[in-house]
């Protein structure tokens, strides 16, 4: 009897905790949606299946996404989300739909942007910076704004590229797949074009003009982390390659 019950003892704390597992991957947050006209309160729902958005009175808002439906996945900050699609937006022909979210109780578990990250296949974009990594080179930078910029620095990981600000405010972190193209117009500037649309195009361009220069083996090393060059192969006519 004794052996019985240590061995259902032992099966019941094994279930709990496979439980707890499944249930520590799924992020929940309060959040008000972005509309034209208004908000909406409901609830965002971050899971290895993908993002769910359940609105609180309007059961026709209620969103659920797959991370092959999200064309671009944002963490604008420790409070704000937006979520790109492949539908058309409405009233704005050629247009992709947006929404942003708005945690209204609470912020984003910092775990949330590696999570995603690591799940997601298309761009992906976040604020928030973590990294247990060493940077392979890092250099102080300004970030040109539309009107005036903020400084930082600019760091180089094996896996993405970092801005970090000083005041954390306009903070990025992109892998190199989720960065269009990169240019060095001249020794003391740097531009990175990335997937992030904005209004009247289909991508955002940083320029950060540079306090020390950039060599040359460093912008090397970030161009072949992004256009990740290839050697040629032939193939042969029983479909392989040499």
């Amino acid at each position: 009897m004794n052996s019985r019950f240590i061995q259902f003892s032992l099966t019941a704390i094994l279930s709990l905790l496979i439980i707890n597992s499944a249930s520590a991957q799924e992020f929940k947050y309060k959040v008000q949606k972005d509309r034209m006209i208004g908000h909406r309160d409901g609830e965002l729902i971050i899971s290895d299946k993908g993002v769910e958005y359940r609105a609180t009175k309007r059961d026709k808002e209620n969103r659920v996404w797959s991370y092959g439906d999200i064309r671009l996945f944002e963490i604008l900050s420790l409070t704000k989300v937006r979520i790109w699609t492949y539908k058309d937006r409405k009233l704005r022909f050629g247009e992709d739909e947006s929404l942003t979210f708005e945690i209204i109780d609470g912020k984003l578990d910092p775990s949330v942007s590696d999570f995603v990250r690591a799940r997601i296949p298309s761009p992906f974009v976040t604020s928030i910076l973590t990294s247990e990594q060493t940077e392979t080179a890092q250099i102080p930078v300004k970030h040109s704004h539309r009107f005036g910029g903020c400084e930082g620095t600019l760091k180089l990981y094996q896996d993405k590229l970092v801005y970090e600000s000083k005041t954390g405010h306009d903070s990025r972190s992109w892998r190199w797949t989720d960065i269009r193209s990169v240019g060095r117009p001249d020794i003391y500037r740097f531009d990175v074009e990335t997937f992030e649309p904005q209004t009247g195009a289909s991508s955002r361009t940083f320029n950060f003009v540079l306090k020390e220069q950039m060599d040359d083996r460093t912008y090397d090393l970030i161009w072949s982390r992004v256009y990740r060059p290839t050697p040629l192969t032939r193939v042969s006519e029983s479909g392989t390659t040499r």
